[in-house]
């Protein structure tokens, strides 16, 4: 692969060549790069995850100072995302940025914008900010990668507390902001995003969760009492006006127009909402929306065929948990964890509480499966935020990561057990039946309380394994490598192009058959927390050195079967071809 330096633009080749190019790329041939990147390197005894912060030269700090009144929104950090915005097929990272309040900023504020990283390709990344033309000094939360124009190249959406931004890449290494020119120029207190073809059309749509009604000129303050005094804290969600999410319809010519009310959105109470997916739950053939709602009912819109949105949350049994209360929700994740082909969901929640699995019952119908499948204990006593699914051992089993941290930072808030920072958690799923947290032995970052706030999964130096990226509060991003490096399980690679569908191929269904294993994956627009996971699927299939059978189910409904894909390659598959 090519790299290209900075300042220097990248050609722009046709974009079915391009793709064509790259199967011949195999991991086998990374594996033994590997070796000689500047990643650390492990042993069959090692640590899951090493960390390879100072090793990529990623030196990424968020920014969000507290204001003695503790300001609502400097508490919930911002995203982080992966995309390949240069087409080199290596993915590079971006991270959203906060500011402080408007009252505490100083000129060197206005010089803090979000960051990208570009992957070099020998383990290291530069900082192209400034090269592309980054220039956002809001506090930036949720980020969506997609290519909504279907040029090639992805593009960017950024919610903010304050105007929302589309970054559309044009090709040529730089970004140009668009939100107004193409419709999608939201001002509020956005949270997480994402890009689905809700009409099967081959364009985005872009679906917008809000959290609620705050502005600097109507900003709601919050005091408790301790002791005789009176201290500053982040307002509980049901103190404060909650505020509507947003659906933007694609025209198709990169223009958008607000389709909230047509979709009847506004038919349900407006919801502090957080997290967000988009997935086809009920099997129907359309994508349907997870919204992961703050100390209120969650969401599920249920896809109609008239264009009509649904909320079935209660009726789907996504809205509370297994005893009928509702959570103080942060962010979602989705992915098939039992391995019957259907999307399930897991959802983060606030201290005292459990996180949440929800299982896919079938036609749209979930369960509360958290306590048998033993995330319950483990969960009580952490306040959630990002979390990932992904095969961290590529057995063909969905793991679990959860990035934790409180929101209060004061001790004479916290209650006696309660800590601001905390020790984030990996869980290794059990074939399908439970989990067991493995933390203890995924290296010397999950023995580190942090406050941690968004993650997000890539495979950065293409050796087959999926590694991570995590966010926090005020502090440093941090990224881990993975160390299993089992040769004996294997994985392999697929990229989607769409022709028909929407270029991305967001919203399609990946079966795969190997030997015995039946694997399902999604494409889908965001993940977690705020955030967006490689686009480029890494797929464990385990120990079997069989060729796989990859059958596509593309967005707009049409299926296509691949026969025979080698493991340890790069498959580019291209609907219709």
């Amino acid at each position: 692969m090519r790299i290209w330096k900075t300042g220097v633009q990248p050609r722009r080749l046709g974009t079915i060549w391009y793709q064509i190019i790259l199967t011949t790329v195999g991991l086998t041939q990374s594996a033994s790069l590997a070796q000689s990147l500047n990643v650390p390197t492990g042993t069959e005894n090692a640590a899951t995850f090493a960390d390879a912060t100072d090793a990529s030269a990623i030196r990424f700090i968020h920014n969000s100072p507290f204001t003695p009144e503790r300001h609502t929104h400097l508490t919930f950090g911002s995203g982080i995302a992966w995309m390949d915005f240069d087409q080199d097929d290596l993915p590079d990272l971006y991270a959203a940025q906060g500011v402080p309040f408007e009252t505490e900023r100083t000129p060197d504020s206005e010089s803090v914008t979000d960051c990208l990283y570009r992957n070099l390709g020998d383990g290291q990344f530069e900082d192209v900010s400034k090269v592309c033309g980054l220039s956002d000094n809001d506090y930036s939360m949720g980020l969506a990668v997609g290519d909504f124009d279907n040029d090639g190249f992805q593009d960017i959406y950024v919610t903010n507390f304050g105007l929302n931004r589309l970054l559309r890449n044009n090709g040529d290494g730089t970004f140009t902001e668009i939100a107004a020119a193409s419709g999608v120029a939201y001002a509020g207190f956005g949270a997480s995003c994402t890009w689905v073809d809700l009409d099967d059309d081959g364009s985005l749509d872009l679906f917008v969760v809000n959290y609620v009604k705050l502005d600097v000129n109507n900003y709601k303050l919050c005091t408790v009492e301790r002791n005789g005094k009176r201290y500053g804290v982040t307002c509980h969600p049901r103190s404060l006006s909650s505020e509507c999410d947003v659906l933007f319809r694609s025209h198709g010519d990169g223009g958008f127009s607000d389709g909230t009310e047509r979709a009847g959105m506004n038919r349900s109470p407006a919801a502090q909402g957080l997290g967000v997916v988009a997935v086809d739950v009920d099997a129907d053939g359309d994508v349907d929306v997870f919204v992961a709602n703050d100390s209120v009912a969650n969401d599920l819109w249920l896809n109609q065929a008239d264009g009509q949105l649904s909320n079935e949350g209660i009726s789907s049994g996504t809205a509370f948990n297994r005893a009928g209360q509702r959570e103080a929700c942060m962010g979602a994740v989705v992915g098939d964890v039992d391995g019957d082909g259907l999307p399930d969901l897991f959802v983060t929640n606030y201290y005292g509480e459990t996180n949440t699995l929800y299982r896919n019952e079938a036609a749209g119908f979930f369960l509360d499966v958290t306590d048998e499948s033993g995330l319950a204990s483990p969960s009580r006593l952490k306040l959630g935020f990002g979390t990932s699914l992904f095969d961290f051992d590529n057995d063909g089993w969905l793991d679990l990561f959860v990035a934790n941290g409180h929101v209060h930072d004061r001790p004479e808030i916290l209650g006696p057990n309660e800590t601001f920072a905390q020790r984030p958690q990996l869980f290794q799923n059990q074939g399908g039946r439970r989990f067991t947290e493995v933390s203890d032995s995924g290296g010397r970052y999950f023995q580190r309380d942090v406050v941690g706030r968004s993650c997000a999964v890539a495979d950065y130096d293409r050796d087959g394994w999926q590694d991570l990226a995590i966010g926090h509060l005020n502090s440093g991003l941090v990224l881990l490598h993975n160390e299993k490096r089992d040769p004996q399980m294997k994985s392999l690679r697929i990229q989607l192009i769409g022709v028909r569908s929407n270029r991305d191929a967001i919203g399609a269904v990946v079966e795969v058959r190997i030997g015995e294993k039946h694997l399902t994956r999604f494409r889908i627009g965001s993940s977690g927390y705020l955030s967006c996971d490689e686009g480029c699927l890494t797929i464990g299939v385990g120990s079997s050195g069989t060729p796989a059978d990859v059958t596509i189910g593309w967005p707009g409904g049409e299926s296509q079967t691949f026969r025979a894909l080698q493991t340890g390659r790069l498959h580019v598959l291209i609907e219709g071809r």
